[in-house]
């Protein structure tokens, strides 16, 4: 090979530690970036090898290797918006709130919410939708549920819609009316014959309005048999509802002693519910309201939200109901660490990871009940940040110092070398 050929060999190296640099460098600077994936330089020998017309150059390349599915620290934030994944996996993005846009991956879950395009609701007023986002503005994307709250894994994924006309009054939260009630109550024994006691109660139709009523306990001839009569307290709704009950002899009812009681509404609503009076009794002198329980709802908005530890977006409504309102899937890979790394700490598919596959942590199919099949498992209000060792990297970069450093007294040594010959030639 020509003289000059000999400078390669040296420069290689020179050029393979400053990759290794690099790689140092940025890893160190994103200890504390979420989600953030250490990498370092690998190196490779070159031999037989032509750089042009020169053959038989020998030195060394160096080479990127991700380290993507190595888990990093995970820190309690308190952030209702914040999720770490422990195990394998990556959330999924989208560049666009409709789906349209570039499939993207991270393990930031360090989310936030944003505003999407403004639309009119129901009433005429302007709102804009709101969404889940990283911190480059890609959209979260999960499985939505289905009105009564249940996940189908594996159908079309849609953007995580946090904002409250996404699920108005006739969303999950809808209005529900009352079908079971029970009351607690002890009416006294001494209660003459023809006597009464009441027991205020009320229940909620259909549309989520409270109805109130009176239970009027009246005591028969029998000394433990009592007629229960519903008297509304709107004079324009209706009940025909009674029903007579006998006390034994420790002035009890049977366990699981159901009442049907129907009220008809002044808007001719029919309200169908049974009435428990199992915790009722008759003993002693004195009459003690216990309370009335019912089930049923008015209608409510969503007012906040919270991940659980299978990846669940769980809505919190202003009824109190709480309901699921999507799944988050998690990706996994062939080969993860293969992955193409791109600007925002986010990843993108390549050749060589494969397709993705999405995955449901626990999932709601009860058939599948092997808990080998885990494979990771989600970590509400923590944050993972970066998997980078600050040790191995120092002991890389004095590795690297001197690894450049032998190469450069190499480079000095030929260009030495090169001179003498060139002086001798002449």
């Amino acid at each position: 090979m020509p003289i000059y050929g000999i400078y390669a060999a040296p420069s290689l190296g020179m050029m393979a530690q400053t990759s290794a640099f690099g790689s140092i460098s940025q890893n160190i600077s994103n200890m504390h970036t979420g989600g953030y994936k250490a990498h370092d330089t690998r190196f490779a020998t070159v031999l037989a090898s032509q750089v042009g017309n020169a053959r038989d150059i020998g030195g060394t390349i160096s080479h990127t290797r991700d380290y993507i599915e190595k888990q990093g620290r995970v820190m309690n934030t308190k952030n209702p918006l914040d999720l770490a994944i422990d195990g394998k996996g990556l959330f999924v993005l989208n560049t666009q709130a409709d789906g349209s846009g570039d499939t993207l991956y991270t393990r930031d879950g360090a989310f936030q919410k944003k505003a999407g395009e403004e639309v009119e609701n129901l009433a005429g007023q302007t709102y804009n939708k709101a969404y889940l986002t990283d911190k480059n503005g890609h959209f979260l994307q999960g499985w939505a549920a289905d009105g009564a709250g249940a996940i189908t894994a594996g159908g079309a994924l849609s953007s995580i819609r946090i904002d409250t006309d996404a699920f108005g009054v006739n969303g999950p939260a809808a209005a529900q009316a009352t079908t079971a009630a029970e009351v607690a109550l002890n009416i006294p024994i001494t209660t003459a014959i023809g006597g009464s006691e009441t027991a205020p109660a009320s229940v909620l139709d259909a549309s989520g309005v409270t109805h109130d009523f009176d239970l009027v306990w009246t005591r028969n001839r029998p000394q433990q048999n009592w007629t229960m009569t519903v008297i509304p307290k709107d004079a324009t709704s209706t009940s025909t509802s009674t029903s007579n009950v006998t006390f034994d002899e420790n002035g009890a009812l049977p366990k699981d002693t159901k009442i049907p009681i129907e009220i008809t509404t002044a808007a001719a609503e029919t309200v169908s519910f049974t009435l428990d009076v199992s915790d009722v009794t008759s003993l002693g002198q004195g009459y003690t309201y216990f309370g009335f329980q019912r089930d049923g709802r008015v209608a409510g908005e969503l007012d906040g939200f919270h991940f659980d530890n299978t990846g669940k977006i769980v809505g919190e409504f202003t009824n109190g109901y709480q309901a699921t309102l999507y799944k988050l899937p998690l990706a996994t890979f062939t080969n993860a660490d293969a992955l193409d790394r791109i600007t925002g700490n986010v990843f993108e598919r390549s050749v060589a990871s494969g397709e993705a596959t999405l995955r449901e942590v626990k999932t709601e199919n009860p058939l599948v009940t092997d808990i080998m099949w885990e494979f990771a498992t989600f970590m509400p209000e923590y944050h993972e940040l970066s998997n980078v060792d600050l040790q191995n990297q120092f002991t890389y970069m004095i590795m690297s110092q001197q690894a450049y450093n032998s190469s450069a007294t190499v480079f000095k040594t030929v260009d030495e070398m090169t001179k003498m010959a060139a002086s001798l030639k002449t």
